[in-house]
């Protein structure tokens, strides 16, 4: 949990600093072609479709219940599998960043900067791989530590570029050679100890690719949900009451997103417990944990709503300078959201983390349609209460459905097996 709460440090501190340095080398719209230019290789992060993830609960499972062959077995196929498809990405994604007729791209900086990003976007896979074997082998804390100072000297990379050249390039080369030179360490890093793990392919597996391929393609439904259910609100909200209310809105989101977030340092802490239990003991083994850190995660949850709710009108004075006044009822059913999404966040996990998680990744999907769904019909009678609302009863179904799925779970006296996972 320290680790998760300096992850959150390094975030905040780089959300705080970078518009100020940017600004002073750059002027507003060369910021923002920038933006532009580092999100386009961002959704090349899902190239891996989710078998990285799926591996290393597999791997902690197999080690939990004393298979290190098994567990070298699935890490030799995931590694496979990553080198195949950031290898097609890139012969795919650079020529076209280079050649393609974007009318968005109108320089060759520009088409660099965005080869340079992409190479950066695909590195970090292969980060993704040791943080697998981190969490298989008990060192999770380690890893967040490292991956988030990572993340910082990357940042620090870009800096140096852009005070340096000034470019576009140049800033994403900046990262990118941080970023290389770290993931080596992380690599390396991972592979120290007697846990028996190696980074080969040699006992890479078709069969074991197969298994993993239906919950790996799961985790994929997740990104999309939240998309919809986060990003689609926002623009639901511009379209019917314009910008200011997306101002306004959004900055209360943010701060009921507080309670959530707190919630995911303590659920994220005990996914490879949860992983490393399973693979020795079975549901008998995760319940005990699960019951302490779900009581836990809910009272936590549900105090810093409350906290933030009294909070909130000095937290918005000063974020805003007086911008963006406080309305109590948006932000009470905001933060009622906000405590009953960290209440599922630990069985969200737990479900998760032993591959539970195909029921809810369908679930997940169907509650970020009802999100919308509600809000469209609500935004008319009751204006943007009635969009936070919406928010709310999505949330509670997603509550509810996941707290079952969880329970059922752990009802069913489940074991790890091999070739397939959680019988």
């Amino acid at each position: 949990m320290g680790a998760g709460a300096f992850g959150q440090a390094v975030v905040i501190v780089i959300q705080i600093f970078s518009l100020p340095l940017f600004l002073k080398q750059w002027d507003t719209a060369t910021y923002g072609t920038w933006l532009l230019l580092s999100a386009m290789p961002s959704y090349l992060a899902m190239t891996d479709l989710g078998m990285v993830a799926t591996a290393g609960n597999r791997m902690t499972m197999a080690l939990g219940h004393g298979d290190r062959v098994e567990a070298n077995r699935l890490f030799h196929s995931a590694f496979m599998f990553v080198l195949a498809m950031t290898g097609g990405a890139v012969l795919l994604s650079v020529p076209l960043a280079l050649f393609a007729p974007v009318d968005s791209l109108q320089s060759a900086d520009q088409r660099m900067a965005i080869c340079l990003l992409i190479l950066g976007v695909l590195v970090a896979q292969f980060g993704g791989l040791s943080d697998a074997i981190f969490r298989a082998t008990g060192r999770f804390a380690q890893a967040v530590m490292l991956g988030n100072v990572l993340r910082l000297l990357e940042w620090g990379g870009m800096m140096a570029g852009l005070y340096l050249a000034g470019t576009f390039t140049a800033v994403a080369l900046g990262g990118l050679l941080v970023r290389v030179a770290c993931t080596a360490v992380l690599v390396g890093v991972s592979a120290q100890g007697s846990h028996g793990l190696t980074w080969h392919w040699r006992h890479a597996s078709m069969d074991e690719i197969k298994s993993l391929f239906k919950p790996a393609l799961s985790f994929m439904v997740f990104p999309l949900s939240s998309a919809l259910s986060l990003q689609g609100i926002t623009l639901l909200v511009g379209h019917f009451f314009g910008p200011a209310v997306v101002a306004i809105f959004n900055s209360y989101r943010t701060i009921a997103r507080v309670a959530v977030q707190a919630t995911s340092i303590l659920s994220n802490a005990v996914w490879g417990e949860f992983s490393f239990l399973f693979g020795k003991g079975g549901t008998e083994a995760v319940r005990p944990i699960y019951r302490r850190s779900l009581m836990l995660g809910a009272a936590g949850s549900a105090a810093l709503s409350l906290i933030l709710y009294f909070a909130a009108p000095l937290l918005l004075e000063l974020w805003s300078h007086g911008q963006i006044p406080f309305q109590a009822w948006p932000m009470l059913i905001l933060l009622g959201y906000a405590a009953i999404a960290g209440t599922w966040h630990v069985p969200r996990v737990l479900l998760l983390s032993t591959n539970q998680h195909i029921g809810l990744a369908q679930w997940s999907l169907v509650g970020a349609v009802v999100a919308m769904g509600a809000a469209y019909l609500l935004q008319g009678p009751m204006g943007i209460e009635g969009v936070c609302l919406a928010m709310l009863a999505s949330e509670l179904l997603m509550a509810v459905v996941c707290l079952k799925l969880a329970r059922d779970f752990l009802r069913s006296g489940a074991a790890f097996r091999r070739q397939g996972g959680p019988t």
